[in-house]
């Protein structure tokens, strides 16, 4: 008994352990790479390759799909193969050192294509662009995951204390919703500001549709991602003798894993809520692909005055997600994933629908800008309520899962959303790409102030009404998840009293 004692005390020292401040700062810089990388390729991608280069948005969102749909694939594969890694510097760490340059020269390739691609201009060379698109997009995306997987994982290993693990992934999601935002305003403001000289008959355009703008940010984008992730291996290394190890035997397999994820669709509160998501990802695809369009072409904004939605989305959202717990003490999860779906159905349409009744000030108006942001910032809100909420469901499913299953499989379902949501978030990018070229017929090369009304109006029905549908056909679907709070208590009670009963025999018997 004595050895018994012995260990569990340690165990108790290691979970009552409190981390420096410096480990968890350490912890959650590395959020600031990932969104570096997400802000620039979320926003810029598709108006660089279409109005700075020239590429179909068909083409562009082909290859946006193609690559996240590989990416939703790697993420459980790195997830198992990180789980799995045995070395003298610990599962996590091999990953996070050797992330960054590949990743960092991925970004840099896709920015920046051969010269030999773009000084042809027919339709072969139009698909070698594309293939140069897609697999440095892939690239990058299998880099940032060999790193973003480990550094999650990382993070649930480093303290087995339920309070220093929210200090950790606080200190994370603070690193990546300000560095976003700081990120944007210097892209917008600094890299981006003002008029540069393109030749496109002559005329003036702003400086992201410029390619030469492009090069100091990437530089930039690169040495921040290095110093971030590297930041976040090296400041956290000390922590590897007490990291977990694999065991020497495991059978879990990439196939297996899969055939796992198809068994969480048993579960009919899950699959109502993988359907919700799935509609919801698919709107945030178009939302991204046609943000910067209609700030651009639409609203006709300047660099200057884009920066500013970055800085005030960022703080609103982090509200909405310290408010969301809140709110579902008060009234249950799926009110407020309800409210929160519906305002945000509401909110990313409002002004564009506004628009296109004529009850919008004009372009270029005094007033045009403080009401977009304020816009912004409700939408931000509620993006940050709705998204705690629905991470909670989850939560609550897997409860209901062990006690149906007996088996506990957070990992499993948190991976599954993961995979369904990516699929279809590229899915969205990809009806995004397809609807500009098909449906809005938006030519390439364009220029602010420039562009045929009908042109614009016809990226208005797409980024308004027909981007809606999708978002209230997400609320329809989680308007079937009934697990509500009273219901979720005595599921805990059952879990419970079958725990009890599981130790009762051993009592006896001792």
């Amino acid at each position: 008994m004595t050895p018994n004692k012995t260990q569990d005390t340690g165990l108790r020292t290691k979970i009552d352990e409190k981390l420096s401040r410096w480990s968890v700062a350490a912890f959650g810089i590395g959020a600031a790479g990932e969104a570096v990388y997400l802000g620039l390729f979320n926003t810029f991608i598709t108006i660089f390759y279409n109005q700075v280069i020239g590429l179909s948005n068909t083409l562009i969102g082909i290859a946006i799909f193609v690559a996240l749909l590989v990416d939703a694939i790697t993420d459980p594969l790195i997830g198992i193969i990180s789980d799995k890694w045995r070395s003298k510097h610990g599962r996590r760490h091999p990953f996070l050192f050797a992330a960054p340059i590949p990743l960092a020269l991925a970004i840099y390739a896709i920015f920046n294509p051969p010269e030999s691609i773009l000084n042809e201009v027919d339709n072969f060379t139009n698909y070698v662009l594309f293939a140069w698109l897609a697999s440095c997009t892939i690239f990058s995306r299998v880099f940032l995951t060999l790193y973003s997987i480990p550094h999650l994982a990382l993070g649930g290993e480093m303290s087995k204390n339920h309070n220093q693990r929210s200090r950790l992934f606080s200190a994370n999601s603070a690193f990546s919703y300000v560095t976003g935002a700081l990120f944007g305003f210097l892209a917008w403001g600094v890299f981006f500001d003002g008029d540069h000289i393109r030749a496109v008959d002559g005329m003036v355009v702003p400086g992201h549709l410029n390619a030469a703008s492009y090069a100091p940010l990437i530089l930039l984008a690169c040495s921040l991602i290095l110093v971030a992730i590297w930041t976040t291996a090296a400041g956290t290394y000390k922590h590897v003798p007490s990291l977990s190890e694999p065991p020497k035997q495991q059978k879990l397999s990439f196939k297996g894993f899969f055939k796992e994820i198809l068994l969480t669709l048993k579960c009919r509160n899950y699959v109502v809520l993988l359907a919700g998501y799935f509609f919801f990802m698919i709107a945030s695809g178009i939302y991204d692909t046609l943000g910067v369009f209609m700030n651009t072409y639409f609203w006709e904004l300047v660099p200057g005055q884009i920066r500013w939605f970055g800085l005030v989305s960022a703080p609103c959202a982090l509200f909405g997600a310290l408010i969301s717990p809140v709110l579902m003490r008060k009234f249950d999860r799926k009110p407020v994933v309800i409210f929160s779906l519906i305002c945000m159905a509401i909110t990313a349409q409002l002004v564009v629908d506004l628009r296109l009744l004529d009850l919008m000030p004009d372009n270029h108006s005094a007033t045009l800008l403080p009401l977009l942001l304020c816009n912004s910032g409700v939408f931000a809100f509620v993006i940050g309520l709705g998204a705690v909420a629905m991470m909670s469901m989850i939560g609550d499913v897997v409860d209901e899962n062990e006690l149906e299953t007996g088996l506990r499989q957070e990992g499993l379902f948190y991976s599954a959303r993961a995979f369904f949501a990516k699929a279809s978030f590229s899915f969205g990018h990809l009806v995004g790409g397809v609807g500009l070229d098909k449906f809005v017929r938006f030519p390439s090369l364009a220029v602010p102030g420039a562009v045929d009304a009908d042109v614009l109006f016809r990226m208005g029905m797409l980024a308004g009404p027909i981007m809606g549908i999708t978002s209230f056909i997400a609320v329809f679907f989680y308007g079937k998840y009934h697990l509500t709070h009273s219901m979720h208590i005595k599921i805990i009670d059952g879990i419970e009293e079958r725990k009890r009963n599981q130790q009762q025999p051993k009592a006896k018997a001792t």
